[in-house]
């Protein structure tokens, strides 16, 4: 919640930016030749009430008012009145938007130029309707240049003509006639301290309604979806626990902002449900490919483990690609341009590429590596120089732990680079054994040594017969060399039963020189041959 509140921050500064204009220099039709040594234009400085556009000139008014700064809120009016009247229709205009202006303000156009898509004049843009028995009003702001400066954007004179009349028909609650008068005089922020308990319970009941729903449909979702996945119902509660909370947050507080009492109040509840919803649509999707992930990645076989190994890496592409949506969303809704946010990121994006030549070599081997499913996540292997279980694929490298239980960090570049040995793919064990026999080894002895070990290797139900052998392979200066190669049809991950096969067959081997009189030559010790 830290990180998403820092990001709302962020957005408000971005979205509070007044942007200036600049005035494009054009050149004389008189004179041509004088244009090229035309100075470019000034930018026109903004406006400092921020009636640059549509949606400044209506927030700036709504502010100012709230404050009852009515001398300030009167310049967004388009009045030719004395001060004291263009007051008196300030005050008037904001109780007719508090009461009955219920449309979303981030609608509203952020340019200097307004909305053009609207059937309405270009320098016209409607803000809402407010409807009363007797009819309704369209509330407009108009793009205004009076001689000597800027234009801005006023609300037009043809609105604030049937202001008077229409505050007339509408009225408020009278909250504040019954109301102590100390909670309406004292204000912390110019916002009177009622108004500040009103947020303060408001908040209270829509957290607790929140909270209880969020069980009731937790407790729902463990039922049905404890039975199907690799978890218990309480960890898929855990799993779900907060971004459901948070998408019923957002629900309930949209229904209640359309009881606000003022504009700003409404618009402020609106942006939290939007904030709140995006957070727990993201927050909610990412949890939900954790739990997909566990659902495909659950059993023991080769397939599993593989598609364990791929689901985890899309799973975080997954995960980043949706943070950056839900962070264009926000930028987006805060009035940020955000597809010339996307095309300075395009240009951007191959300096970026260039600096940072590693990391994309890392990303792109890493999906090269679960791509050639070279490696999974669980398999025993040898990278380089390096030896043990795979622990974890990541974006940018691959965590090994060895036998004495460290673990080491590869980069994938790296690792893509490396040769590498596979030991949980094989599909049987190679059982492969040199081993010499005395110069005083007759030939009878030799032979029988051989036919035992054959049979042996036959009554061993873990070979397999089609490619066990047992071979007099050499004779040299140490003695009769002999060989014994076959194959183990052991899982592939059942080392244990390897060694123990490995073992019986060795001490079967023992017996049988023993047995036959045979024994093993003795290294750095050599028979004197015969005298010449």
């Amino acid at each position: 919640m830290i990180c998403w509140g820092a990001l709302l921050v962020a957005i408000s500064f971005c979205a509070s930016g007044v942007r200036a204009q600049a005035i494009p220099a054009t050149k004389s039709a008189a004179n041509p030749l004088a244009s090229s040594t035309q100075q470019p234009a000034t930018p026109a400085p903004p406006d400092p009430l921020g009636r640059s556009s549509p949606h400044g000139c209506v927030v700036g008014f709504l502010r100012a008012a709230q404050k009852e700064d009515y001398a300030r809120a009167a310049q967004y009016l388009d009045v030719k009145k004395s001060p004291a009247e263009a007051e008196q229709i300030a005050r008037q205009l904001q109780a007719v938007l508090d009461i009955g202006l219920t449309e979303n303000l981030d609608s509203l156009s952020r340019e200097a130029e307004g909305n053009q898509a609207e059937n309405l004049q270009g320098t016209r843009e409607l803000v809402g309707t407010v409807k009363t028995d007797r009819g309704s009003l369209d509330i407009v702001v108009e793009r205004v240049q009076r001689r000597g400066q800027q234009p801005v954007w006023l609300f037009s004179s043809d609105t604030l003509a049937g202001i008077p009349k229409l505050s007339g028909e509408v009225r408020g609650s009278g909250l504040e006639k019954k109301l102590p008068r100390w909670m309406v005089e004292t204000r912390v922020f110019s916002v009177p301290i009622w108004r500040w308990m009103t947020f303060a319970i408001s908040v209270v009941v829509i957290l607790v309604i929140a909270g209880a729903l969020s069980r009731l449909l937790q407790w729902l979702l463990a039922r049905a979806l404890g039975r199907v996945l690799p978890v218990s119902g309480e960890k898929v509660i855990r799993k779900l626990r907060l971004p459901i909370f948070l998408l019923l947050l957002a629900a309930i507080v949209r229904f209640f902002s359309r009881y606000s009492l003022t504009v700003l109040a409404r618009q402020f509840w609106n942006e939290g449900a939007v904030v709140l919803l995006v957070a727990g649509i993201t927050w909610l999707l990412i949890r939900v490919s954790d739990l997909v992930a566990a659902y495909v990645s659950q059993g023991q076989s080769s397939t599993a483990v593989a598609r364990a190994t791929f689901v985890a890496v899309a799973v975080r592409v997954f995960k980043i690609a949706a943070v950056l949506f839900a962070c264009v969303a926000l930028l987006s809704r805060a009035g940020v341009n955000v597809s010339a946010l996307l095309a300075g990121l395009g240009i951007g994006g191959i300096a970026l590429a260039l600096g940072a030549q590693k990391t994309l070599e890392n990303f792109f081997g890493g999906i090269t590596i679960v791509g050639q499913k070279a490696l999974r996540v669980g398999d025993l292997c040898k990278i380089g120089d390096d030896m043990g279980t795979v622990e974890d694929i990541g974006l940018s490298s691959l965590k090994l732990r060895t036998f004495d239980r460290c673990v080491v960090s590869l980069p994938n570049s790296k690792v893509a680079q490396l040769s590498i040995q596979n030991f949980s793919l094989r599909d049987k064990f190679w059982l492969h054994q040199t081993f010499n026999l005395r110069h005083e080894t007759t030939s009878e002895q030799a032979a029988a040594v051989q036919v035992r070990i054959d049979r042996l290797l036959a009554e061993t139900k873990e070979v397999e017969k089609s490619s066990a052998r047992v071979r007099l392979i050499d004779l040299n200066t140490m003695g009769l060399q002999m060989e014994i190669w076959a194959y183990l049809l052991l899982p592939p991950m059942d080392g244990n039963r390897c060694f123990e096969a490995q073992e019986r067959i060795y001490l079967g081997v023992l017996k049988i020189l023993e047995e036959t009189g045979a024994a093993l030559a003795i290294p750095g010790q050599v028979s004197a041959g015969p005298s010449s």
